[in-house]
């Protein structure tokens, strides 16, 4: 079976990169074991740059779909023999609800380490994505809330500061609806946007809660080290916020 590029468009380039290797494995009928072509050729047979083949090689990788050692070309793994791509729509139809679940779950999980953890400026750049999400559905602009939506995840999964996390998260986004149906906009919905809204308002009073805990430990610590009668931070007197 000869394999036939299909156009790829600018606003999910890893993604469709993803899958057009596939279908170069399925085209080839390359078994395990066997090494993928060289990424050059794959850059010139998708007509994208190397770097982003790369990319598609790693999201693929974290799939488990290809792997790659130290020095060696990236060869395709006993998960590619499924008799079908893992972006093939049936599969993707029977993992949705599961991969919802998961993702739902971490990035539940993601938010609350986040409210521990995100810095003041951080929280800044939430509250400007968010407000660029908003903007862009008022204009009904698909691509630019679709980035804005990224990014605004994309902020408080990093906030996390648990990057396992944050590769289960995108592992398990490979199944969400919008890959099996394009036109699907859930961040379109007022229920979704007030859910990022409510998110942002629980992560401000959070920061809000730590920087006051933080000014008080701060406020009962100085008087005692400027007596030089407290080390708050000594093996035998440990300090506990």
């Amino acid at each position: 079976m000869a394999y036939s590029p299909a156009p790829i468009r600018r606003d999910s380039v890893i993604s469709q990169a993803a899958q057009e290797i596939c279908r170069v494995i399925e085209a080839e009928r390359l078994s395990p074991g066997e090494a993928l072509p060289p990424e050059t050729r794959l850059s010139a047979l998708l007509g994208i740059s190397r770097n982003s083949v790369r990319e598609a090689l790693r999201v693929l990788h974290g799939l488990g779909y290809v792997e790659k050692a130290a020095g060696r070309r990236v060869v395709v793994t006993a998960a590619a023999r499924g008799g079908k791509s893992m972006f093939d729509e049936s599969v993707l139809l029977e993992a949705a609800p599961i991969a919802n679940a998961v993702r739902s779950h971490i990035a539940q999980t993601c938010a609350e380490l986040a409210a521990e953890r995100l810095t003041a400026a951080e929280l800044t750049e939430l509250e400007r994505a968010l407000a660029a999400l908003e903007a862009a559905i008022a204009r009904q602009d698909l691509a630019a809330a679709k980035s804005a939506h990224d990014a605004f995840h994309g902020l408080f999964l990093a906030g996390a500061r648990n990057p396992l996390l944050v590769a289960m998260f995108n592992q398990a986004q490979v199944a969400r609806l919008s890959n099996v149906s394009p036109e699907h906009k859930s961040f379109y919905d007022p229920r979704h946007l007030a859910h990022h809204r409510a998110l942002l308002r629980a992560l401000r009073k959070a920061c809000a809660v730590a920087t006051t805990a933080g000014a008080a430990a701060e406020s009962a610590i100085a008087p005692g080290m400027a007596r030089g009668d407290a080390r708050p931070f000594s093996r035998s007197r440990p300090y506990r916020a």
